[in-house]
């Protein structure tokens, strides 16, 4: 006969050892999360991130609608939650197709970013802490076409680049080294080049860190045409691929 002992009775009878081994499964599953939260993380902001585009400013390379995938390492990420940035693969391109956002854009309060990321890591990416305020992505699609030391002006919608140590200007597919077609409207006769959304620009020179990005629809993109060049903190990714509704590389 085995002995079982007064406190051993009445753990079982009381459901104290039931309640340790539940509790344990919680606390398990817990970590589970948090490790998982905390390797998605890293992944979507070093190393790849899907990306939905929604307007039509990239037409005719890349479409509304489209979902593209975006390598943040190549440029110069930030570490998750901090002000800390790690050196890119490589200096950013002309050509380069990027995630970006505008130059006016601050980044929010680190509770919030990670308040965000929570809510979209638990959403599967269809909501977030800015959703809630009723606020829109800023990020969106861009292609690079002035790099640091060039001098970059447009006529007809069409960028002209000098680039640094140049003396003459270049249309930019000259410079380029891709392939690639802008969209544009025909403009009324009465918009003269003095109105602001003729799609002409004076010269600028771009300075040390200082990038002008623009979309392949001229006439309905929010780029650097509107508000200036942007740093390299503001590209967030390189695109990689689309892989929605087709497969392909946009180039």
């Amino acid at each position: 006969m085995s002995y079982v002992s007064r406190k051993s009775w009445k753990n079982r009878s009381s459901g104290l050892g039931y309640s340790d081994k539940r509790n344990g499964k919680i606390r398990r599953l817990i970590l589970f999360v948090f490790l998982f939260f905390l390797l998605f993380e890293i992944v979507t902001s070093l190393f790849i991130i899907s990306f939905k585009v929604d307007s039509i400013s990239m037409e005719p390379t890349i479409p509304s609608g489209a979902v593209i995938l975006a390598f943040p390492l190549a440029y110069s990420p930030e570490i998750p939650f901090t002000n800390v940035r790690l050196p890119g693969i490589r200096k950013p391109l002309r050509g380069d197709l990027v995630i970006a956002s505008p130059a006016y854009i601050s980044e929010n309060p680190w509770y919030e970013l990670v308040l965000d990321s929570v809510i979209r890591f638990f959403t599967l990416q269809n909501r977030g802490f800015n959703d809630e305020k009723g606020t829109v992505s800023t990020k969106s699609v861009k292609r690079i076409v002035g790099i640091p030391g060039d001098t970059v002006k447009m006529e007809d919608s069409v960028m002209f680049i000098k680039p640094k140590g140049k003396n003459n200007f270049f249309p930019e597919k000259e410079v380029m080294s891709v392939e690639y077609s802008i969209e544009n409207y025909i403009k009324p006769d009465l918009l003269t080049k003095d109105f602001p959304l003729s799609g002409n620009m004076a010269e600028i020179t771009l300075g040390q860190d200082e990038y002008f990005i623009a979309g392949d629809n001229r006439s309905l993109s929010n780029d650097s045409y509107y508000w200036g060049p942007v740093k390299i903190s503001n590209l967030k990714a390189r695109i990689i691929l689309e892989y929605a509704p087709e497969i392909k590389i946009p180039k």
